[in-house]
C-alpha cells in the first residue's frame, strides 16, 4: 500500500496523455470522413440497440458529437479543460457506442476504461508528481487485455488449426514476395503460437528492467503487423500509446529535458483502495464469465463480448425467419437483407443474441399492426471452416424467447467434418 501509494515524476502519465488525446481527437474525424456516421447510424432503419434508451440522434446532432469529441481530444492531449473533455468525450463516445450491437469492437472497450481511469484518478496535467498507483493501474489494465488475449487462444482451433489465421492469411496471397507463405497452413500456426505466446508474456516482459526495451520493441512490431493485416482501427495505436507506460522513468522524463523526479512518500486514503481493488477485481474476472455458460463461447457467444477475445473466430451464416400469425395461422417469409444494412446483416447471422433480437423486432412490429406473431429462425453458420449447421433451433419461438433462456442456441456438433484447409 506504501509503494502504491508513493509520489512519482508524472513523465509517463503526461507522454501517454499527449498520445492518447491525439488518437482520441483523430478517431472522430477519421469516422465522420470515411462516411461512417451515414452509413453506421443513419442509414439504417432498424438499429441493434444495447438498451431501449439508446436512440439514434439526428444528422446535424451526430456531426456535432463527432466535432466535439474531436475538439475534446486535442483538449485532453493539450493538458487544457482535461476533466470537462474526458467526461464530454466519454458520454458522448459511450452513448453512440449503446446504439448498436453491430459497432461493438474491443479497443472501443479499452478506450473507455481508459477514459474512465484517466477521468478519476487524482492527477492534472499541471502536476509533475502521481500517485504511483494511477501509472499501475493503467498498467494492469493493459496487462489484463493481453493476458486474456492470450489465455482465449489457448483452444484447439486457434494451437492445432491455425484458425481463423489461416484462413485470413490464405487471402492475402495476392502479396507480393511474401503472399504464398503466408497462405501455407504451417506459416497460419506458427503465427498463431507466437501470438498467444506473446499475449501471455509481453506484461511481463514489459514489467521486468532486464526485458523491458526487447518488450517494448517486440510489441511495436506485433501491433503494427496485426494493424496492417488486419481491420483493427486504432487498437494497435493505442496499445503502443499505453507501452510508453512501462519505459524506465529516465527515458521517459528526458522527453521532457529534464531528469527523472525521485520517489517520494504519499498518501491513500483507505477507500481509494477499496474502490480501485473492486474495479481491478471487475476487470480481470468479468471476461472469465463465459465460463459459468454451458457450450463453447467462441460458437454461442455468451459471454464474448467484453472479454478481449480478439481474432477468435471466422462465422459465415445465413438466416430468414419464419412468421406466423398466432389467430389465422398464416405463415410467410421474412429475409432480414431487405431491412439491414450489409454489415449488420454480415453481424447478424452467426450472433445468437441480434438473431433474437431481430425476431423480436419483427414480432414488435406486427404486434403495432395488430397482429401477434410467432417468429422461428431458419439460421445456419460455419465455424472456422468447419461444415455449416444449424445456429438456433427453428422450433422454438424466438418472440417468447429471452437471451437468458436455455435450449434455443444449437450446440456445436465438434465431431462436425472439417472443410479443406489448403
Amino acid at each position: 500500500m506504501r509503494w502504491l501509494a508513493e509520489r512519482i515524476d508524472a513523465a509517463h502519465l503526461t507522454v501517454f496523455r499527449v498520445l492518447f488525446g491525439l488518437i482520441l481527437a483523430v478517431a472522430p474525424v477519421r469516422f465522420a470522413a470515411y462516411g461512417w456516421i451515414e452509413a453506421l447510424y443513419l442509414e439504417p432503419t432498424f438499429h441493434f440497440a444495447w438498451t431501449r434508451f439508446a436512440v439514434v440522434p439526428s444528422a446535424p446532432v451526430l456531426y456535432a458529437m463527432h466535432g466535439l469529441m474531436a475538439l475534446c481530444g486535442v483538449a485532453i492531449a493539450a493538458g487544457r479543460l482535461y476533466r470537462p473533455a474526458l467526461a464530454v468525450y466519454l458520454g458522448c463516445f459511450t452513448y453512440l457506442e449503446l446504439l448498436d450491437k453491430t459497432l461493438y469492437l474491443n479497443h472501443y472497450v479499452l478506450v473507455t476504461i481508459l477514459l474512465v481511469t484517466l477521468l478519476v484518478a487524482p492527477w492534472r496535467p499541471e502536476h509533475t508528481r502521481a500517485a504511483r498507483w494511477v501509472r499501475e493501474l493503467l498498467r494492469l489494465e493493459l496487462g489484463l487485455v493481453w493476458f486474456w488475449a492470450g489465455v482465449c487462444k489457448l483452444n484447439p482451433d486457434w494451437l492445432l488449426r491455425g484458425e481463423p489465421l489461416h484462413t485470413w492469411l490464405r487471402a492475402r496471397m495476392e502479396i507480393p514476395v511474401v503472399g504464398p507463405w503466408l497462405a501455407l497452413p504451417e506459416t497460419a500456426l506458427v503465427m498463431s503460437w507466437a501470438g498467444a505466446a506473446f499475449d501471455l508474456s509481453i506484461y511481463a516482459l514489459l514489467l521486468w528492467p532486464r526485458t523491458r526495451v526487447v518488450g517494448f520493441v517486440l510489441l511495436t512490431g506485433f501491433h503494427l503487423i496485426t494493424g496492417l493485416l488486419f481491420p483493427i482501427g486504432v487498437f494497435p495505436w493505442v496499445m503502443i500509446a499505453g507501452a510508453l507506460l512501462f519505459l524506465p522513468d529516465a527515458a521517459v522524463a528526458r522527453v521532457s529535458g529534464r531528469s527523472a523526479l525521485p520517489p517520494e512518500p504519499g498518501s491513500m486514503r483507505p477507500a481509494t483502495a477499496v474502490v480501485m481493488a473492486g474495479w481491478v477485481a471487475l476487470l480481470a474476472l468479468f471476461p472469465a464469465r463465459h465460463w459459468l455458460e454451458p457450450g463453447w463461447v467462441n460458437w454461442n457467444e455468451r459471454g464474448f463480448r467484453l472479454a478481449w477475445r480478439v481474432l477468435l473466430i471466422e462465422k459465415t451464416g445465413q438466416v430468414d425467419f419464419r412468421v406466423v400469425d398466432r389467430e389465422t395461422r398464416r405463415r410467410w417469409t421474412v429475409s432480414p437483407a431487405t431491412e439491414l444494412t450489409v454489415l449488420q446483416h454480415k453481424q447478424m447471422r452467426t450472433q445468437p443474441d441480434m438473431i433474437l433480437d431481430y425476431a423480436h423486432h419483427l414480432a414488435d412490429r406486427n404486434a403495432r399492426e395488430g397482429r401477434d406473431v410467432e417468429v422461428y429462425a431458419e439460421s445456419w453458420a460455419s465455424l472456422n471452416g468447419r461444415r455449416t449447421q444449424r445456429l438456433v433451433r427453428p422450433d422454438v419461438d424466438l418472440a417468447r424467447t429471452s437471451y437468458d433462456d436455455t435450449g434455443w442456441i444449437v450446440p456445436l456438433q465438434n465431431d462436425a467434418p472439417v472443410a479443406s484447409r489448403r
